[in-house]
């Protein structure tokens, strides 16, 4: 029988281009190697040292040959300031890219399953609401989805429209995003509207008393919020969490609480009472009319006007404050103070963007944000820090498109307050890593989605590498 053949692994690390140009000398470096190596041992290496400190890596380990790449990236701007994405990469026959570590990708095809076959998240499948819609990829004006040079493996992507409002959104099974340590996310998204706070209360036909934002302080005593102070996950988990040393008095306009407001009251915990709202945040106050709730039956008006607020806590991508992008992650807003997410500027409505969030162990969050249309000198880097330490995620599951539910008073089980801001949005090719990711595999996976480019995952290495294609590997450049 004939001995199988593995082509040499590549894997380059840092400065794209410094790196790229040292695959000549990486192969004869590879091909001395094998000459040296007379006694054909299972595992060997070789290493050599460049003046500008690039380094190559030889490794021969199992029969297999491994190269390893090393360019030191040139010093970047501080974190937390917009740099611009290195330079394209260079397309080369003969090769193809691969970015390890991927748990979950859907391509918004088939049977919604996860397109990694093996790993934590296998078998899982893409949850989605009624109302949502397979939007087939050549109606996205998109570049079409990569092909393997040479040898025409290609993917089948569609994207998946959210209209917004009930049965919307998409949901994934919980573990997608782990409840601690490192993580990122990649998708491409396209909001198509603004997306409005939700300030009313169906179940009672009022507006609700207490509303939730994302609530931020330096010293965790003063909190403030942006305005309007809407948010829907692109990918991420969110829920509303009450302030464990916050109690109000609290009375409700609806019955039978409004047969008088002074006399019917409870302690609710977990909320605060505010003296200002957003300015296009509408009063819950009476408008003169027979049986207007926000009037008791003593004629005496709703003692809360601006209602109360209680704080969330979240992880992942948003839609925020009506066509904003939000990223972090803040598992205790009311201990982990002192953080602010990362907040872009308004989004261009109708452009597709392509968004990687990085979360680092240390806490350290990275967004790599990409516009379609735009050059690749104008893809964005956010970065800020964030808490670390593990996040009661419950069995809620990460989401795209939706943010609605109830808040009850724990005493009672009544429902005191509703929301749902569920965006409008188009989302595709969703993918997750239970790791962080750094700049040059955010830009592969932006060439992914606006170049064309086909990014392989390691469970379809083996099968392109067997028709004569080598790997080259883009892990992260500190590995």
């Amino acid at each position: 029988m004939r001995e199988a053949y593995f082509p040499p692994v590549i894997r380059e690390h840092g400065d794209t281009l410094a790196a790229a140009a040292l695959r000549p000398a990486a192969w004869r470096e590879l091909d001395t190697l094998v000459r040296l190596n007379v006694n054909d041992l299972d595992v060997v290496s070789r290493t050599v040292r460049f003046d500008d400190g690039r380094v190559i890596v030889c490794r021969r380990v199992g029969g297999r040959d491994l190269v390893d790449i090393h360019a030191p990236r040139p010093r970047s701007r501080p974190r937390g300031e917009r740099e611009p994405s290195p330079p394209p990469r260079p397309v080369e026959e003969g090769f193809f890219y691969v970015i390890p570590g991927c748990v979950a990708r859907y391509d918004g095809s088939g049977d919604l399953v996860n397109a990694i076959p093996d790993g934590p998240l296998s078998g899982w499948t893409v949850g989605t609401g009624a109302a949502v819609a397979i939007l087939p990829f050549e109606d996205t004006g998109l570049p079409d989805p990569g092909v393997v040079p040479e040898t025409g493996d290609e993917r089948v992507f569609d994207a998946f429209r959210l209209p917004g409002g009930a049965a919307s959104g998409l949901l994934y099974a919980p573990g997608h995003i782990p409840a601690s340590g490192a993580f990122a996310l990649s998708c491409l998204f396209r909001l198509r509207e603004r997306l409005e706070y939700d300030y009313t209360f169906d179940e009672k036909g009022v507006l609700s008393p207490v509303r939730p934002y994302v609530l931020q302080s330096g010293d965790g005593v003063d909190f403030t919020w942006n305005c309007p102070g809407s948010l829907s996950p692109v990918i991420g988990f969110c829920e509303p969490m009450a302030h464990p040393d916050w109690v109000e008095e609290v009375t409700y306009p609806w019955s039978p609480w409004n047969e008088d407001f002074s006399e019917n009251t409870e302690d609710v915990a977990g909320i605060k009472r505010v003296e200002q709202s957003c300015a296009d945040a509408p009063l819950l106050a009476p408008d003169g009319s027979a049986g207007d709730p926000y009037l008791d039956a003593g004629g005496k008006a709703y003692p809360h006007p601006h209602g109360f607020v209680v704080g969330m806590r979240f992880v992942g991508l948003f839609i925020a404050d009506g066509d904003r992008l939000l990223a972090g992650r803040i598992s205790d807003f009311a201990t982990g103070y002192g953080y602010e997410p990362i907040l872009t500027g308004s989004l261009e409505l109708g452009a597709w963007h392509h968004a990687v969030l990085s979360y680092e162990k240390d806490g350290t969050a990275t967004l790599f944000l990409a516009v379609h249309g735009q050059e690749p000198d104008d893809w964005k880097t956010y970065a800020a820090a964030q808490p670390v330490g593990a996040m009661d995620m419950g069995q809620d599951y990460p989401a795209s498109g939706v943010n609605a539910g109830y808040l009850v008073n724990d005493k009672s089980g009544e429902r005191i307050s509703g929301f749902r801001m569920n965006a409008a949005l188009d989302i595709a090719l969703p993918r997750f890593f239970h790791e962080a990711l750094d700049a040059d595999q955010a830009r592969l996976l932006h060439e992914e989605a606006f170049c064309g480019r086909y990014v392989a995952d390691e469970c379809e290495m083996a099968a392109i590498a067997a028709k004569g294609l080598s790997p080259i590997i883009i892990g992260r450049s500190d590995q």
